[in-house]
């Protein structure tokens, strides 16, 4: 957002879990989490037409996504290349 002060009565988390909390028990409540924690608390909300699914997601039907990021101090090794290696892989994507 820039410099753009966030609305000063808003509630920021760093917790896609408390996010949900949140929105579920607050029915003015709107709230950003990743899909896959989407349940009967909560709703997705359809955008330009557009369902929130897995599909729309990976085709860009539907616009309102962010990246997974690793990071890391250095370069990897070991185990954690290994794990990022297989993500990354044909046979890690889903």
């Amino acid at each position: 957002m820039g410099k753009t002060r966030i609305f000063r009565g808003a509630i920021t988390e760093d917790s896609n879990g408390t996010v949900r909390e949140i929105v579920a028990h607050d029915p003015y409540s709107i709230g950003f989490i990743s899909l896959g924690l989407v349940n009967e608390q909560v709703r997705a909300l359809d955008l330009d037409g557009a369902v929130a699914n897995e599909d729309n997601i990976r085709s860009g039907r539907y616009k309102l996504v962010r990246p997974f990021l690793f990071v890391s101090r250095g370069e990897l090794t070991g185990a954690a290349k290994e794990f990022v290696d297989f993500v990354l892989s044909e046979e890690g994507k889903p």
